[in-house]
């Protein structure tokens, strides 16, 4: 083994200190944020939803659903409940803390169900870039200093496996999504 100079050592140290100093997670921030993020889901469905709200052929509801997720706890949300006749679609919240995505709601009906996550605006589908660094095992590697990338949030349809994709949310997708939960 090739002896180690202090050097190298001391900057592997200082790596180290500077990835502990990343300011904790505010929790409840990601809950409060969460829960404006549904809100907003809801609103727009109501958008989407108001010639047929407004003439009463579709009744909008909402009903609290306790939710309980690792880091934030057990906190309330709203389930969207929207009545199409006999049908009944639920939109419920899954939770905020999901792989590769800021939150999820499932849309059930009578014949199935979809998703919807909060994606990243730019997402098409779930399948991300890998990147890989060779590494000279002499050389310790320095420490990537770019700036993050600021992402816009945006509810998105997600297909079904195997060919995972994100379709982009509007009257048009979400009108398909409820026919499709309620095999119309």
């Amino acid at each position: 083994m090739a002896k180690l100079k202090d050097k190298d050592f001391d900057d592997f140290v200082k790596r180290q200190q500077a990835l502990s100093q990343a300011p904790p997670v505010d929790w409840d921030k990601e809950r409060v944020e969460w829960l404006g993020y549904l809100d907003t889901l809801y609103t727009n469905i109501g958008v989407f939803l108001k010639e047929y709200v407004d003439n009463g052929s579709i009744k909008l509801d909402f009903k609290e659903v306790r939710l309980n997720e690792e880091n934030i706890g057990a906190y309330n949300a709203r389930k969207m409940l929207i009545q199409i006749g006999r049908q009944e679609v639920a939109l419920t919240p899954i939770g905020r803390s999901i792989i590769g995505a800021k939150g999820r709601v499932d849309v059930e009906g009578s014949a199935g169900r979809a998703r919807l996550l909060l994606v990243d605006k730019d997402a098409t589908s779930a399948i991300s870039s890998v990147k890989v660094t060779i590494i000279d095992p002499k050389r310790p590697p320095k420490p990537e200093q770019k700036a993050p990338k600021h992402i816009e949030w945006t509810w998105k349809i997600v297909t079904s496996p195997p060919a995972v994709a994100f379709l982009e949310l509007n009257k048009d997708s979400f009108f398909r999504v409820l026919m499709e939960v309620s095999n119309a």
